[in-house]
């Protein structure tokens, strides 16, 4: 196979040492879920994702159900990635979509009004990448009567978009083997797990290993995960 065969249909991650370890990156208009205990630098990762592919010249959608836009901005401009507001990522909070779409509040389904919102925005703006984060918060402001089938529609949705989605999802500490709440591993194109390994008595080194990639060969190990200045760096893992 040669270099240029996949270079076209890939999404790099930017993470220094990943993209290798991936096969080049993630193939484009996959649904991938980047999940992890709390405190694993899920949005970190995920919105230096978006930030990096923007900077190349990609149009991003970072949706944030947790936290207000002026809030992720400062935390991620203090980790490095500026001058967020002259560049083709955007960023949009629950705030936004709520006055958007008042007249429904009272009866609101938001996994409708979202999927209906990502839907309009990607058409209109052309995004290549949306980010939402995360699934714990979109459930936690919609009661799902069937999770199951509900999500397997939504999965299906984004798969259907022109472009590449990412959802962050929380796993909780110490469940173990359990990447998911409902199981949303099965539905993903692609999963990242985010873990903090303790290092001998008092530390810890955070690590991110691919479970799963559908159409490239990756690697299956866990990696070691650096960040500095908004950017990331993958290394071998020290041995316990």
């Amino acid at each position: 196979m040669g270099p240029m065969e996949h270079s076209m249909d890939r999404v790099k991650t930017y993470i220094e040492g990943f993209d290798e370890a991936l096969g080049g990156g993630i193939p484009k208009g996959h649904v991938i879920l980047i999940t992890g205990t709390p405190g694993t630098m899920k949005t970190t990762l995920t919105f230096s994702i978006l930030y990096n592919n923007v900077k190349h010249g990609a149009k991003g959608l970072y949706i944030s159900l947790e936290e207000n836009y002026e809030d992720v901005k400062g935390a991620m401009a203090d980790l490095g990635m500026q001058d967020l507001d002259d560049m083709e990522l955007y960023l949009l909070d629950v705030s936004k979509i709520r006055l958007e779409h008042k007249e429904e509040e009272t009866s609101k389904n938001w996994l409708e009004v979202l999927t209906k919102y990502i839907e309009q925005r990607v058409k209109v703006n052309k995004f290549d990448l949306v980010a939402v984060d995360s699934l714990a918060a979109l459930y936690s402001l919609y009661r799902m009567e069937n999770p199951r089938r509900e999500l397997f529609h939504f999965f299906g949705f984004l798969r259907s978009l022109d472009a590449t989605t990412f959802l962050i999802s929380e796993v909780p500490s110490g469940e173990n083997g359990r990447l998911s709440r409902y199981d949303e591993e099965f539905l993903a194109d692609g999963v990242l797990v985010m873990r903090h390994f303790e290092m001998g008595e008092t530390d810890v080194q955070l690590r991110v290993r691919c479970v799963k990639m559908r159409r490239a060969k990756h690697e299956q190990g866990y990696f070691a995960l650096m960040q500095n200045n908004g950017s990331f760096t993958i290394t071998r893992p020290i041995s316990e």
